[in-house]
């Protein structure tokens, strides 16, 4: 009997090239993609970033070691190629049937490997850090590409090299989670090629390396070829609670205010906000004690300030800020796909139905007190808790991820190319993603190379702000990605600064 997903297992089409087709996860991304060309820019391209210090050993200069540095991470790279393969391949869509395709091309010969190598290992020495490179519009290649950021040193630690890398990647090859997990084995093999040398072997590419192909998520989490009837009755009641949230008869749906006049979007941003290690472990502490965790309380604020961001009426009323949450769903997948061996996967699902917090918008002139500031923010925290753990403890939800993600979906007429741009949404939202303790994926030490501020986006070409969580090393971050064509710098900082100020008066943080 036939394989229901035969068409998602990678075949041989042509010597030396791979292809499958892809599932409804993989599709999402390139359609948005497709949408959004245009533009000039991809839309939900990922950027993953982190930065590197590297003490110079006493018998070598700066400029050798930092030559050494680089070294390795050509080696690190070349040794990704061959353990994650699929950062070599590409969506595509057949012109003539409009079906996706994800290729992946082995290297034939040595001179492959350095084309691949010279293509998708980028140097740049501009005087930024990374984290202004990635906000200046870098590139966004239809490639997986490590961009490596030469950061010159400061006077107060010229002994040490610093690289700053920067990973681009079209999300229908990778997600969030993915790219920590990719940034992570990057750097375990670079500081093993650094300190081994030219003892250090990059794997053969003699066909091995097919075998680590990453599958999609319906092979990793082995998810049902067709639903059950109560599982599509399951789908009909959520996008039914969907339309109602969207459209409460006694209730405003709240938008991000957004500048308006441009049509198109502009450069991808992001801004961040960090908490200091005793500010951090204060609120670890009092999120213990309230049963919630972080996640749960900066959603419950970034919805609070989205309330406290709108015009004041005359009249107090009744508003609704409506979302959704991301899920990992690595812990669904099958080994080997749940482990660190397939970061280049879209391993992950959205809510099936909106998460829903209803509030009241004051009038102008009348102030809510402490008192029930504090009270709004943790009715705000028990419905994010309820929710959390509702989609966490959903047996089924693996299951229904890829349906959810083809209704999200929007259909893309076969001409003309490039379509027009979708205009700015009129309502648009904040959502949140929460990376949880990135320390556990990127360790802050390995070997030689001392690492900070691991961090990723998703590229924003809409009006609305993406925010993310994350703790690395005992200190959490707050940051968002947003597009500097409807919003400022000083607006997303301002939004970010309320929402640390939210969490910090309900908690009764100094």
């Amino acid at each position: 009997m036939a394989s229901p997903y035969a068409n998602l297992v990678w075949h041989q089409t042509d010597p030396g090239v791979w292809q499958r087709s892809i599932d409804e996860l993989e599709q999402f991304y390139a359609t948005m993609v497709v949408l959004y060309e245009g533009s000039g820019r991809m839309f939900f391209g990922m950027t993953g970033h982190v930065s590197l210090n590297i003490n110079v050993p006493s018998d070598k200069t700066p400029e050798q070691a930092g030559e050494l540095v680089d070294q390795a991470l050509g080696k690190a790279w070349l040794t990704l190629a061959h353990l994650h393969p699929t950062i070599g391949a590409q969506v595509t869509q057949v012109p003539e049937t409009q079906e996706w395709v994800k290729t992946y091309r082995q290297f034939q010969e040595e001179a492959d490997t350095r084309a691949w190598l010279d293509r998708t290992l980028v140097p740049v020495s501009t005087g930024q850090t990374g984290e202004e490179w990635a906000n200046s519009d870098p590139p966004a290649p239809k490639l997986p590409t490590l961009f490596n950021i030469h950061v010159p040193a400061q006077e107060s630690d010229n002994r040490d090299v610093h690289r700053d890398l920067v990973f681009r990647s079209p999300h229908d090859i990778i997600d969030g989670v993915g790219t920590l997990i990719l940034l992570g084995n990057l750097i375990a093999h670079a500081s093993r090629a650094y300190n081994e040398g030219d003892a250090y072997q990059v794997p053969a590419f003699d066909g091995s390396e097919i075998a680590n192909l990453s599958p999609s998520y319906r092979i990793a989490a082995n998810a049902p070829p067709e639903l059950t009837k109560a599982q599509r009755e399951r789908i009909e009641k959520m996008a039914l609670q969907k339309a109602e949230a969207a459209s409460p008869g006694d209730a405003e749906v709240l938008a991000l205010p957004f500048r308006h006049g441009a049509v198109v979007p502009g450069r991808h941003q992001r801004a961040a906000l960090a908490l200091n290690k005793n500010q951090t472990s204060q609120l670890l502490a009092l999120c213990k004690a309230a049963g919630a965790t972080p996640t749960h309380v900066f959603h419950a604020a970034a919805a609070i300030v989205l309330r406290d961001v709108q015009d004041r009426p005359t009249e107090a009323k009744r508003v609704r800020y409506v979302n959704y949450i991301l899920r990992n769903e690595r812990a669904s997948c099958d080994t080997p796909y749940s482990t660190a061996k397939h970061p280049a996967a879209l391993y992950h699902s959205v809510s099936g139905q909106s998460l829903v917090v209803d509030m009241t918008l004051s009038a102008a002139g009348d102030a809510p007190d402490e008192v029930t500031r504090r009270q709004e923010f943790f009715d705000a925290v028990e419905v994010m808790k309820d929710f959390y753990q509702e989609v966490r403890n959903d047996q089924e939800h693996y299951a229904l991820a890829p349906t959810m993600w083809a209704a999200a979906t929007p259909q893309l007429p076969s001409s003309p190319r490039p379509l027009p741009v979708p205009p700015p949404n009129t309502r648009p939202a904040v959502s949140i993603s929460s990376m949880g303790r990135t320390d556990t994926i990127i360790p802050p030490t390995t070997g030689n190379f001392n690492i900070r501020n691991p961090w990723v986006t998703g590229e924003e070409l809409g009006n609305g702000l993406g925010l993310f969580l994350s703790t690395f090393d005992g200190e959490l971050c707050l940051s968002a990605a947003y597009n500097d064509a409807w919003h400022t710098k000083a607006d997303v900082s301002d939004y970010l600064d309320r929402c640390k100020e939210v969490v910090f008066n309900g908690l009764s943080i100094s």
